[in-house]
């Protein structure tokens, strides 16, 4: 059984009956602004206080929480990992094929930071400090103003006595909550390069979600001109390396009598104008061959501004994770403050390939980048849109970019794969069905997309083969919907009853999924909420009608993605 429901003060038609709506009464409420996105934040809770979020709500949009991982998902993997060498290296032609794991929701491509590098040996190769490391609090944290919120989801492998890194957005991310599953004496860490970690006095093979926060500023933020005195670090070169830097500063065009905006500034601009190529000849200096040959990708870009940086006494890392090095200095702002904040320097790859982005948001900066991008530098930043808008940033410095199509409102360049809409929460686009098709599609759709975000992990079972066509020896279930309110209006709450039923089977504490579908798109889908039962399986959910969607008639679906003893099913089936 499915019921009918209209969006946005539109007549709402008896269950079954086909009258159309009448007439919109207002106008759509306008967009929300981009900079009031972090102050409209907030963590959705569960029904259990004790449990994770439910959902994170950044303005209109509601990103729910990320599903325990199964057998066969694309999730990242994290275990004990050797500390890679980085330092000047003479293979600066093009990168070939780039691969990024999406560990965060909104997605921050190519920008995770596995490894943030705080420290030059004399021999010019990158140190981590491990300075002011700390065990971050046991206990949740609330939402601040001005800080952005990200789930985080990864499986972590973690060996008793040895630590593990942990992905992170920002250097003074905080970690909100998080729960592993199954439960680990899990201890967070933090360093003062903003290197997180996790260890645990017993062997840990755990599924890990959190919700991670990180100043908008990060991201990108207007430039300061005033002189800071608020230096979290204190760079100190070799005084050999120190003299080899200072030589370099003339030509780069830097100086200790400029203020802190100008030298970023012209360091940016010098480093983003290096392009993949032949190295220089070898000289005395392989310092000064990398700096002034401007030959390179990410890697090159990254180490020489590192250097010039902390030779100018400002505070810089050197940040990288599986695709992708970056830098992030301390930078003043327009009013008075000092913050880190990322800046990219582009790269130079063939391609980028991203997995397990599917369903996800693209992070759009709430500002416009203040560094300057010399030609070449964002030759490829309109390869990828979100809304059909180009984001106005390089993604690794790759021609091509894939795996993102399955993103939420994201579609790629030409020669890629283009998707705009075929995913839940996508509002617009997406295929079209025959009407005489529409049910077989909406279950198809619920089949094989539904279930991939519902189901829990379940242990595998003795007996039961794992080819899809093996006998599901569970108990049969079905799920009605029974009722919901006349009215859905947009932004508001409509509540949604139902029942789930088994013969001779206690149900309660079990979740039903309930999903907005529109029956013109009926392979797309929308998660509204998810109720719980109690023992006889009969749930009411309140779950809010979504300020994007069309003004249209839509289905309410409900969706029990099964257990170990029961079998899935929705209430398209009845």
């Amino acid at each position: 059984m499915r019921l009918k429901v209209a969006i946005a003060l539109l007549f709402l038609p008896q269950i079954g009956g086909a009258n159309p709506p009448v007439q919109v009464r207002h106008e759509p409420l306008p967009a929300l602004r981009v900079g009031d996105r972090s102050r409209s934040q907030e963590l959705v809770p569960a029904d259990d206080p004790a449990a994770l979020a439910a959902a994170i709500r950044a303005g209109t949009a509601f990103i729910s929480q990320p599903k325990v991982s199964q057998v066969g998902d694309t999730t990242a993997v994290y275990g004990p990992r050797t500390t890679p060498h980085v330092g000047i290296d003479r293979r600066t032609g093009a990168d070939g094929k780039l691969h990024y794991q999406s560990v965060f929701d909104p997605e921050i491509v190519p920008f995770k930071r596995e490894l943030a590098f705080d420290q030059l040996r004399p021999d010019v190769t990158m140190a981590q400090s491990g300075a002011g490391l700390t065990d971050l609090p046991q206990r949740p944290l609330e939402p601040q103003p001005g800080r952005e919120l990200f789930w985080g989801h990864l499986r972590l492998q973690v060996p008793v006595g040895q630590s593990v890194p942990l992905p992170s957005v920002a250097p003074d991310s905080r970690v909100l909550q998080w729960q592993a599953v199954p439960a680990a004496p899990l201890v967070l860490h933090r360093d003062q390069a903003g290197n997180f970690s996790v260890t645990s006095p017993v062997a840990a093979n755990v599924d890990l979600r959190f919700v991670m926060d990180a100043p908008s500023t990060y991201f990108a933020a207007a430039l300061g001109s005033h002189t800071t005195h608020r230096d979290p670090e204190r760079p100190h070169l070799d005084p050999a390396l120190q003299a080899r830097a200072q030589a370099l500063w003339v030509p780069v065009g830097v100086s200790p009598r400029q203020d802190r905006k100008e030298q970023l500034l012209r360091l940016a601009e010098w480093f983003r104008g290096f392009s993949p190529g032949q190295p220089p000849e070898a000289s005395r200096d392989p310092l000064a061959d990398l700096v002034l040959s401007r030959r390179g990708v990410c890697r090159h870009r990254s180490l020489g501004f590192v250097v010039l940086a902390h030779s100018l006494g400002i505070p810089a890392h050197y940040v990288m994770n599986d695709a992708h090095a970056f830098v992030e200095v301390w930078a003043p702002l327009t009013d008075d403050r000092d913050a880190w904040q990322r800046l990219d320097l582009g790269g130079g790859a063939e391609s980028l390939d991203v997995t397990a982005a599917e369903n996800k948001r693209m992070h759009v900066p709430e500002q416009r980048d203040p560094f300057p991008q010399p030609p070449g530098y964002g030759d490829d930043a309109t390869e990828v849109r979100v809304d059909g808008q180009p984001i106005g940033r390089a993604l690794a410095g790759a021609k091509k970019v894939t795996g993102l199509g399955e993103m939420v409102g994201v579609t790629t360049g030409a020669g890629q794969t283009t998707v705009s809409g075929a995913q839940p929460g996508s509002g617009s686009g997406g295929a079209t069905a025959d009407p005489t098709r529409i049910d077989d599609a909406r279950r198809q759709w619920l089949r094989q997309h539904a279930q991939e975000f519902a189901a829990p992990l379940l242990p595998p079972r003795p007996g039961l083969s794992a080819h899809p066509e093996a006998r599901d020896t569970r108990q049969e279930t079905h799920l009605l919907l029974r009722q919901s309110a006349p009215t859905a209006w947009v932004g508001e709450a409509l509540e949604v009853a139902g029942q789930l039923q088994a013969k001779q089977v206690k149900l309660d504490h079990l979740q039903v999924e309930i999903w907005l579908i529109d029956p013109r798109k009926p392979l797309q889908g929308r998660l509204l909420g998810v109720a719980i039962t109690p023992r006889d399986g009969a749930f009411t959910a309140r779950v809010a009608m979504p300020m994007d969607a069309e003004l249209v008639a839509y289905d309410i679906v409900a969706r029990f993605a099964g257990t170990a003893g029961l079998r899935p099913s929705d209430s398209a089936q009845d």
